[in-house]
């Protein structure tokens, strides 16, 4: 059998798969009220079939207000401090926009959404989308081909086993839409 025969059967495949149950966002929210804040907003992103929810084991630091001491520029409604797991996004109080808007734009930046909707986070958050550009297609596809069959942490282990297989071709079924 061709390479390319292989390919459409399991394309075929892909399309009687089940998707992804479930996604956690990694954030450290600072305080009960803005941790509140936080999770309404990811209730607002999930689904019955895609629930978003917030795990505060790592991830960003988030606060209100300037906890670097730093003065904020009044037209700013957030802040990014330090980078990877040092990284800190602090929020205006008295900033543009109101508190809960300017979580909702800082979370759509920081978890690559292109909008805050339900659908927009299941195509990010569903893993599916390899190469990042909001869709879900052959060209994700292709890139998941490449790595069939590997270990280790490559595009296309969509559930995180360090391999490239059968299991991740069901989520990523779960996921294409021809």
């Amino acid at each position: 059998m061709s390479r390319a025969q292989k390919r459409f059967l399991l394309l075929g495949v892909l399309l009687s798969v089940t998707p992804v149950s479930a996604a956690t966002i990694k954030l450290r929210p600072q305080g009960a009220e803005l941790t509140r804040l936080i999770e309404q907003a990811l209730a607002a992103i999930s689904t019955k079939d895609l629930p978003v929810t917030l795990d505060s084991s790592s991830g960003p630091i988030l606060s209100i207000g300037g906890a670097s001491g730093v003065a904020f520029n009044p037209d700013v409604s957030a802040r990014v401090l330090g980078t990877g797991t040092d990284q800190r996004i602090e929020f205006n109080p008295n900033g543009p926009k109101p508190l809960t808007e300017a979580i909702r734009a800082e979370l759509t930046r920081f978890i690559g959404l292109k909008a805050w909707t339900p659908e927009a986070a299941k195509l990010r958050l569903s893993g599916a989308d390899l190469n990042g550009d909001g869709t879900i297609d052959l060209t994700d596809f292709a890139l998941m081909m490449n790595n069939y069959g590997k270990t280790g942490s490559l595009p296309g282990d969509l559930n995180g086993d360090s391999r490239v297989d059968d299991l991740d071709l069901r989520l990523f079924g779960g996921q294409y839409k021809p």
